[in-house]
């Protein structure tokens, strides 16, 4: 990481807490300030999703993402690979269908939920070309670089989670992490928390990490934090690491993690 990129960074998520504050501060809906958060980290290539997504070992852009509301409803995809803004499609599922996850859908189902599209290419960047070289070259099979997502609340009191990721460098084709699984890297519930996860996916998939977060506070009656560190060693147990962004139905918000950044 260069100072130049670190810098770039910074302000691309500035701009995106400062997309998502705007709708909140006008009334808006949580979901609405999640999704233009993570519209403004998916067009930015230094996150992995959207543009600069990580490649598989094919050197293909495949892309997943959830969005849940705290009333329990809640739409995914999993890897797409023309959904310019994989949130959008998301959302679409949540809100245009009756069911939950889409795995690959079709450019008609996409053209039909109205979510715009690019070529494979244009998410393809050289940095991610090299680090795809450098993982096959070095046997690095888990290096990765940031899933992105966004938790809020509203004006009303109710809460939202998203994510969206391009998932690890080098990964085989087909394979699906926890970004997309309702309760493993993204959840919501109006009663206890919205959250965000990020690291190696199969590690929270095997702890239900996001969903457990919120049993710990609404059951257990844990703070966030605590909740979310909890879950993060039981991540640490299966070899993983990461983090998690939280913001309960009441109270401060947090940041927990496990991982190098």
């Amino acid at each position: 990481s260069t100072p130049e990129r670190i810098a770039q960074v910074e302000l691309d998520l500035q701009r995106a807490l400062d997309a998502g504050y705007q709708l909140l501060e006008s009334g808006a809906p949580a979901h609405e300030a999640v999704v233009a958060a993570i519209h403004v980290m998916e067009d930015a290539p230094e996150f992995n999703a959207g543009r600069g997504a990580a490649l598989t070992s094919d050197g293909i852009a495949q892309m997943d993402a959830c969005l849940m509301t705290g009333d329990g409803e809640v739409g995914a995809v999993t890897g797409v690979s023309t959904v310019k803004n994989p949130i959008d499609a998301a959302r679409a599922v949540k809100e245009q269908t009756k069911h939950v996850l889409f795995a690959d859908p079709t450019d008609a189902e996409i053209a039909d939920w109205g979510v715009a599209t690019e070529s494979n290419e244009y998410f393809i960047t050289e940095q991610r070309r090299q680090s795809l070289a450098e993982a096959q070259s070095g046997g690095d099979e888990w290096e990765k670089h940031g899933t992105i997502g966004a938790v809020a609340r509203d004006s009303s009191g109710n809460i939202a989670a998203g994510t969206s990721t391009g998932g690890i460098t080098n990964q085989m084709p087909g394979r699906v992490g926890d970004s997309p699984l309702p309760g493993c890297g993204t959840y919501a519930n109006n009663d206890s928390v919205a959250i965000s996860c990020t690291g190696i996916g199969e590690a929270f998939v095997k702890e239900v990490a996001a969903h457990q977060v919120s049993d710990r506070v609404l059951y257990a009656k844990e703070e966030p934090v605590e909740a979310a560190k909890a879950a993060l060693d039981g991540v640490a147990r299966h070899h993983g690491d990461g983090g998690m962004i939280v913001v309960p139905a009441h109270g401060e918000g947090a940041m927990v993690f496990n991982s190098e950044m």
